[in-house]
């Protein structure tokens, strides 16, 4: 009696194991048409910037098609628009007593809605491109407030939208990276081990692939 109640359970088990995989299996994966890529100038460049400096951001396309990089050709996106968003992020030294809009300020030349948000150690913009321009145009300005190391990081795996009322859509996702020879590796590499310990090579990997940008303030 006892065996057959345990090859009950037994079976019982392997049946909900079975079926939690087929559960699995049904969520299909996310898969976007198009995997947009595009460069971001900054200017001026610098290794050591002062406090009041300007450090201006801008992308910029002569019409509104983005490059794709599963098909290896620009694409027309005129029927959507871009939620971009920057981080001013401090790395040395960390003061958690520091608020985040102490850290710098910003200023928009070109697009709209732009959102401030300021936790500790960083800030984060956030502008959208315009819907109705014939092209996409984000200019933006950070000036440093107080001294120390610090990254400006761009969006990774951004999700491209819709325009209000326009009936197309497109199933796309967008990153950026700077427009430079060099991201400043060697100023990142100078903030002691111990303080970038955690960060398990990421920042060193994303300096590498031009996402992010790093800088001393003096």
């Amino acid at each position: 009696m006892k065996k057959s109640y345990l090859y009950i359970l037994i079976v019982s088990g392997f049946s909900m194991l079975i079926m939690g995989f087929q559960c699995y299996k049904a969520y299909p994966i996310y898969k976007p048409t198009y995997e947009f890529a595009e460069k971001i100038s900054l200017e001026p460049y610098k290794k050591v910037y002062a406090i009041n400096d300007t450090i201006w951001l801008q992308f910029q396309t002569n019409d509104k098609t983005l490059y794709d990089k599963l098909s290896n050709s620009r694409i027309a996106t005129d029927t959507t628009f871009l939620p971009i968003s920057f981080q001013y992020h401090k790395r040395f030294p960390i003061n958690s007593s520091l608020p985040g809009d102490v850290l710098c300020s910003y200023k928009v030349l070109s697009g709209v809605n732009s959102v401030f948000e300021t936790p500790i150690w960083y800030n984060t913009v956030r502008v959208e491109t315009e819907c109705i321009s014939t092209s996409y145009l984000v200019k933006i300005g950070f000036i440093p407030k107080a001294i120390g190391i610090y990254s400006l990081e761009l969006p990774r795996n951004g999700v491209i939208r819709n325009c209000s009322g326009k009936l197309s859509s497109i199933n796309a996702i967008y990153a950026f990276t700077f427009d430079l020879d060099d991201c400043n590796k060697d100023i990142y590499l100078s903030i002691p081990s111990q303080s970038r310990s955690g960060e398990q090579g990421f920042v060193d990997v994303s300096i590498d692939k031009k996402e992010i940008f790093v800088f001393k303030v003096e």
